[in-house]
């Protein structure tokens, strides 16, 4: 295993062997700036160096903790009236959202570029998981309907409750909740961007 060693123009870890920096090509024998090397010519090339793994991961702990801390907050706005079901989830899940961000840019940012590679690994994390969950969800939920449906009695009677069910479903679908649902998707990369920079800017001052 080679020997690592620090940069001492940028901090980068580099090993023993290597003359130039692979990430500001500083001359490490002369003591020089030098060009960069091939090894950092694009941006995924250095993509695990500066995205911080394990404290993402460690991030969806933070996330969970704010989740409950944030229920309790919420909740107590819906049950005096000022937010419906569909903002106090909306607002619980943003702001745990945004404080595990801070938490990644915090720990995982050792300097301003890496603020933008460890967003990526992190939105990318976040979406993932969301769209598991819902495809968790989804799958249950029509495997549910369809076992129902086979064991109601055939005929015109189990066609109309399957269509007053389905009215149902629709109904509740409201525009207002389905704007939520747009609008926390969308807010999702914006606040996890100023959750990382303000982590990283807390650390760095």
């Amino acid at each position: 295993m080679p020997i690592k060693k620090h940069c001492p123009n940028c901090g980068n870890e580099i090993s023993y062997e290597n003359e130039f920096c692979t990430e500001c090509g500083y001359d490490l024998i002369n003591g020089t700036a030098g060009p960069k090397t091939d090894v950092s010519n694009g941006f995924f090339d250095n993509l695990p160096q500066k995205a911080n793994i394990p404290v993402i991961i460690f991030s969806f702990v933070i996330f969970g903790i704010f989740l409950f801390i944030d229920s309790f907050i919420w909740s107590s706005f819906m049950k005096n009236g000022s937010i419906g079901f569909s903002t106090y989830l909306l607002l619980t899940l943003i702001f745990s959202v945004f404080f595990a961000s801070m938490f990644v840019g915090y720990f995982a940012c050792r300097d301003k570029s890496y603020v933008v590679p460890n967003f990526l690994v992190y939105i990318a994390s976040i979406y993932a998981v969301i769209f598991s969950i819902y495809g968790l969800l989804f799958t249950f939920l029509m495997g549910f309907m369809s076992v129902l449906s086979s064991i109601s009695p055939l005929g015109s009677g189990s066609s109309s409750t399957g269509v007053s069910s389905a009215s149902n479903i629709a109904s509740s679908m409201d525009l207002s909740f389905i704007f939520e649902i747009i609008l926390f998707i969308l807010l999702i990369p914006v606040v996890s961007y100023a959750g990382i920079y303000l982590g990283y800017y807390f650390k760095d001052i």
